[in-house]
């Protein structure tokens, strides 16, 4: 009898930062119930993968669970693949990490599994050549990518049903291909299909293996599949059955055991890449839209299958610029893993256990891209990056000596310069003279945790979307909104939002103008400032504004819990300057619309008091916002009453659930009439202040 070899594995998941509350949800509908059935059938095989995030929620939370798995790896033929401990993307963190969180997953599967784990699961398969060698020191034999990395080196789907070899320099790594098919197949189509299509590639050898791995959420957390899973449908229970029924030609095995007991088909050298629908998600819009458009025209014409490899968008690295804020966690982090890996023996055993641990929470890949889940438009994602930078910046910054030399954070070509108190971090960059990070120590929280909107490639499709409709399907390709008219509210920003960015306006300039495209009289927020640190952060630019040189100076002065912040404005040209500056001032503090955060002006509360309404303030002396979840205020008192407008930044992005607006941030725009003649100045003052209640 023909025999086929079937590797069946999930991947479980939660990212840093996420709510404790939707760690439940999955818990309850799918990691859980997934376990249960899976109980019940002792013969077949399967392969787990548990992120270390979710591993120290369910620690937390749900011990009973992890000794239960920990029985059945004694018991079944089940086998447990580490991989980094964070569910850090392993191409753009630094080797040492790589090493490291693989070798600290490896050592807990040892500990609580008494197993010996040979095998990762490559975060979101993003395959550059060079891992080959770090995965390999840190004791790995073989891993797990998508067939599409295998066509896209040349090879045929025929050739994927076994393993392959790969090489760098001196390591050596084994590669296996997952089946696309299988993965859209697995839960969306009937147990019979997957049955059938092995069939059809069952040998008499029965040498051939074939690999469906995918996350775990897709039974039972993504939209509609929980019924499906384990409600009225039963697909889980059935899929199982199904396998048993049929156990007499298909085998189910794992990566450990196939390994083990057979050779490499071949070499292989893999491009950088990831899966397919990957190379959509990184391309900006415009490009992704063509992308979009190309790959639905194959589809339509029946030759999507004997072209797939030929159709290659962008590599994961591309949402490093897309997104700003993407990039700067990414070069934070990284500086501070080598500043801490120089000066790490300075630190107790158990204190550099912990920094260590906080950088790399903070490598965690979720917030710093976006495809079909929210990833980088959700805030508390980010804010669980900050949270852990943060912690292990200020530990590390306690043995670091006091430096006034500027540095180029996020490689773009402008300098960035840190000033530190013992509450308050800021790092200021010269692109705007505007100040990029403001860090609460105590509360390790980053204020200006902020998010622009960015053109997207299914913007163009938000009004012709279906509102709220469920489907029971694969995420990949949903098109539904979570709420109606969400294109009224999509704004593209021209550029990111962070604070002490300079505007000039026309007098008559309303509130709302400045919502949508401002109507810009100046060019200072693309220039570059000269800057300058001794005990201050001193900014100088000559630009233009209402089509006249002048000149901007701000001195940014620190003391404990205090930011004073000096502004002159002269005009170097010949003719009056008149109109409107406005000092944009962005604050995110989370939680748009619950009673917990609000605005108080001048020591009171208004009517519009949400941080996600919008106002014209008039002669505001103070104006603070309250954080009573985390415990602080930040409070912009002005030396002289002054104007302000104020209103949310929203976005619009896809999740799995479906289109969605997001509140990222609260804009404050304090503004100014200016008269100035030639030669003349004005000096504006005031200053950020933040108390812990």
């Amino acid at each position: 009898m023909k025999e086929v070899k079937f590797i069946f594995g999930i991947h479980l998941h939660q990212p840093v930062g996420n709510f404790d509350w939707v760690f439940e949800d999955a818990y309850q509908k799918s990691y859980k119930p997934f376990i249960d059935i899976l109980k019940r059938y002792p013969s077949i095989a399967i392969v787990i993968h548990i992120s270390g995030s979710l591993i120290e929620w369910l620690e937390d939370n749900h011990p009973e669970y992890l000794d239960d798995l920990a029985i059945l790896v004694s018991e079944r033929n089940i086998e447990i693949l580490s991989a980094g401990f964070y569910e850090p993307i392993l191409a753009v963190i630094p080797d040492h990490d790589k090493i490291g969180q693989i070798k600290k997953l490896n050592k807990y599967i040892s500990k609580q599994f008494n197993y010996d784990a040979k095998g990762i699961w490559l975060t979101e398969r993003v395959w550059e050549p060079h891992l080959a060698k770090q995965i390999s020191k840190a004791g790995i034999k073989y891993i797990a990518v998508d067939d599409f990395h295998f066509l896209s080196a040349g090879k045929q789907i025929s050739d994927l049903d076994g393993y392959f070899t790969t090489d760098e320099q001196d390591a050596r790594l084994s590669i296996f291909p997952i089946s696309q098919k299988l993965r859209y197949a697995i839960p969306f189509q009937e147990p019979s299909a997957t049955i059938d299509y092995l069939k059809s590639i069952a040998s008499d050898d029965g040498n051939k293996v074939i690999v469906m791995a995918d996350d775990a959420e897709k039974f039972g957390v993504w939209p509609g599949t929980y019924e499906n899973c384990f409600g009225k449908n039963q697909w889980v229970d059935r899929f199982f059955q199904a396998i048993d029924e049929n156990s007499d030609w298909l085998k189910t095995t794992t990566f450990k055991k196939y390994y083990q007991s057979n050779k490499p088909k071949g070499r292989i050298y893999l491009p950088t890449v990831s899966y397919f629908e990957m190379s959509e998600w990184t391309l900006p819009a415009n490009q992704g839209e063509k992308f979009s458009d190309l790959v639905h025209d194959f589809e339509n014409s029946g030759k999507i299958e004997n072209n797939r490899q030929f159709l290659r968008g962008g590599m994961w690295r591309n949402f490093q610029n897309l997104y700003d804020e993407s990039n700067w966690m990414q070069k934070r982090v990284t500086d501070l893993s080598f500043i801490f890996k120089k000066h790490k023996q300075k630190f107790a055993k158990k204190k550099r256990q912990e920094i260590q641990d906080n950088i790399w929470r903070a490598q965690c890949n979720c917030a710093y891209w976006h495809g079909v889940f929210g990833g980088i438009y959700l805030p508390h994602l980010r804010h669980g990056i900050y949270q852990n930078l943060i912690a292990a910046d200020k530990q590390v910054s306690k043995i670091l000596p006091p430096y006034s030399e500027t540095f180029d954070v996020d490689n773009d070509g402008f300098e960035e310069v840190d000033l530190l108190s013992n509450k308050i971090k800021i790092i200021a960059s010269a692109k705007g003279g505007c100040i990029r990070e403001f860090d609460i120590l105590s509360k390790n929280f980053n204020i200006l945790n902020t998010m622009h909107q960015e053109a997207e490639s299914y913007h163009s499709k938000l009004k012709s979307v279906v509102t709220n409709k469920v489907t029971s399907g694969s995420i990949h390709g949903n098109m539904i909104a979570k709420e109606a008219n969400l294109d009224k509210f999509l704004h593209i920003d021209k550029s990111p939002r962070y604070m002490l960015l300079d505007h000039f306006l026309p007098a008559r300039t309303s509130l709302k103008s400045v919502q949508g495209n401002i109507p810009e009289k100046g060019d200072f927020s693309e220039l570059e400032f000269n800057i300058s640190k001794k005990k201050n952060i001193d900014f100088t630019c000559l630009g233009i504004a209402f089509d006249s040189p002048l000149r901007i100076k701000k001195k940014l002065d620190l003391k404990s819990n205090i930011l004073n912040i000096d502004i002159e404005l002269t005009n170097q040209g010949a003719k009056k300057i008149t109109g409107l500056y406005v000092c944009e001032l962005n604050f995110s503090l989370l939680g748009g619309h619950t009673e917990d955060r609000y605005f108080l002006i001048n020591g009171k509360k208004p009517s519009k008091y949400y941080l996600d309404s919008t106002a014209i303030e008039q002669k505001v002396k103070s104006i603070i916002i309250i954080n009573e979840y985390d415990k602080f205020s930040v409070e912009t008192k002005f030396v002289s009453p002054t104007r302000l407008w104020r209103h949310p930044i929203f976005t619009v992005s896809g999740s799995e659930a479906g289109l969605e607006k997001v509140y990222q941030s609260s804009v404050m725009m304090p503004n100014w009439k200016i008269d100035l003649k030639p030669n003349e100045n004005i000096k504006i003052k005031f200053k950020i202040i933040i108390r812990e209640l």
